[in-house]
């Protein structure tokens, strides 16, 4: 079910900018005069720097609302721009916050849900085996959602996306502007030119739909011995229709008695952390139930109970922040009692990916295989602004039963191994598949005969690293809290 986001309607603006009035917020300049009165933009820029002084984890760096002065950064093109302008420049007061942003009501929606205007699916620049790695890279399809424009019309993880709308992709600074015009532009549709593993091309012209993402990409269960291996894509934690996923893939887990698990995490930015609870649960050991899981820690002003600007909101009246109501225990679900299991990780491996990760390891044997993990341990609950915008100010970080907290750097894998961009879900000579496989079954993570063959093809992945960043820079990336 979609999440129903409380409302800051106008007239509580006006109240706050009532509230802002008494310290003379016009005479810092940027709002006309006391004299003039504010438009609704400048309004909503109050309004996220208000929030931002009562609810940002790192609250206490801010300067006074004099001094800081949001009108200054009103952008006359757009509205999203000014208030978006704000947050960066709070964010940009703290180096630790990589996070925190404004979207759109509509676009804040689908991140809680699944249910958002796209083309179904993303990419990400790789090399194969070609000793002169920049004279061979590739845009390589990662994933697809299934009910999407791009899913609907069979396009498939591996296949390579040789042009947009007539336009050759290759490896430059030009390639990836249209890559992100194209997916996070204004245009919602253009041509593509895939090739697929097979040599041969198709075009297709897809558009943004909306439609309900599937955030289990592929299930299955490998038998290798007595090994009976359960595997998942688990691509994003959305609100209510993930933990329905989640409960029919353990369901069917359980019913062909699986003896191991893989978890493949390797493009999951995160998500609900109530649904991370409800994969918490069914992973985790049955000597974990009724132990703490983890602790939510919010800001001094925030668990003292002074919020008078959020107090307004419907819904956060009674609301209580103080870290010994804010902690979450486990409460086992499901038959399985693992003792261990695998997480196949990326850089883009991020925040509630990162806190499933971080909770289980007191309680069980937890390897990672792939690459070094985002590094996100802090979280937000969205703020609605105008019944226009959602804004995300970091508001929280989360505390494992063995006091854990701060990995910023990330997690650092168990045993680097490459993302197979070329070979789809499910195929066992995937590399990282292939190897958490191999641990499961040998305890080794790669045949000696079979690693040499993936040098190359994994250091031309470190070495694509920047530029990776650069097309997923305006992807969602964040674990959220929905306060009720």
């Amino acid at each position: 079910m979609r999440y129903m986001k409380t409302k800051l309607l106008f007239f509580s603006a006006i109240l706050f900018l009532a509230i802002a009035c008494k310290k003379n917020h016009d005479s810092s300049g940027g709002g006309g005069g006391n004299n003039t009165p504010p438009t609704e933009e400048q309004l909503v820029m109050d309004s996220v720097y208000l929030f931002s002084q009562e609810v940002y984890f790192w609250n206490t760096i801010l300067p006074t609302y004099d001094q800081f002065n949001p009108r200054q950064y009103e952008n006359t093109a757009s509205e999203l721009t000014s208030a978006q302008n704000v947050m960066n420049h709070v964010k940009a007061l703290q180096p630790l916050d990589r996070f925190s942003f404004v979207t759109t009501a509509a676009q804040s929606s689908g991140i809680q849900t699944g249910q958002n205007l796209d083309y179904g699916f993303f990419l990400k620049a790789g090399s194969i085996d070609q000793v002169q790695p920049y004279d061979s890279v590739y845009w390589f399809v990662t994933y697809v959602y299934d009910q999407s424009s791009a899913g609907l019309a069979g396009v498939q993880r591996g296949w390579i996306i040789n042009k947009i709308n007539g336009t050759q992709l290759g490896y430059d600074q030009p390639s990836v502007d249209l890559l992100n015009n194209t997916f996070f532009g204004t245009s919602t549709s253009a041509t593509f030119e895939f090739r697929k593993p097979d040599g041969t091309t198709t075009t297709q012209n897809l558009s943004m739909t909306d439609f309900q993402a599937n955030s289990i990409l592929y299930k299955n269960v490998f038998t290798n011995g007595a090994h009976k291996i359960g595997y998942m894509v688990f691509n994003q934690f959305f609100d209510a229709p993930s933990r329905t996923e989640l409960a029919n893939t353990f369901n069917y887990f359980q019913s062909q008695g699986i003896t191991d698990l893989v978890v493949d995490l390797r493009y999951n930015p995160g998500g609900s952390t109530e649904t991370q609870d409800t994969l918490a649960d069914l992973i985790g050991p049955v000597a974990a139930n009724g132990q703490k899981m983890y602790t939510y820690e919010f800001n001094q002003q925030l668990q003292q109970g002074n919020f008078p600007l959020l107090k307004t909101k419907p819904g956060f009246q009674n609301v209580s922040f103080a870290e010994d109501i804010n902690t979450v225990n486990y409460a086992k679900a499901g038959t399985l009692n693992l003792s261990q299991v695998i997480f196949i990780v990326t850089g883009s491996t991020a925040s509630a990916s990162e806190l499933l990760i971080n909770n289980l390891k007191p309680y069980m044997d937890v390897k990672l295989i792939g690459d070094t993990t985002y590094g996100k341990p802090v979280g937000f609950f969205p703020i609605d602004l105008a019944s226009k915008f959602d804004m995300y100010p970091i508001s929280f970080r989360t505390i494992n039963s063995a006091g854990n907290a701060d990995y910023y750097h990330g997690f650092a894998p168990d045993h680097l191994e490459a993302d197979g961009v070329n070979k789809n879900w499910g195929d066992l000579t995937e590399p990282s598949l292939a190897s958490a496989i191999s641990f499961i079954t040998t305890g080794n993570y790669r045949m000696a005969s079979v690693a040499p063959s993936l040098r190359s093809q994994r250091s031309v992945q470190q070495m694509l690293k920047p530029v990776q960043k650069e097309v997923e820079k305006n992807k969602f990336t964040g674990m959220f809290k929905i306060i009720k």
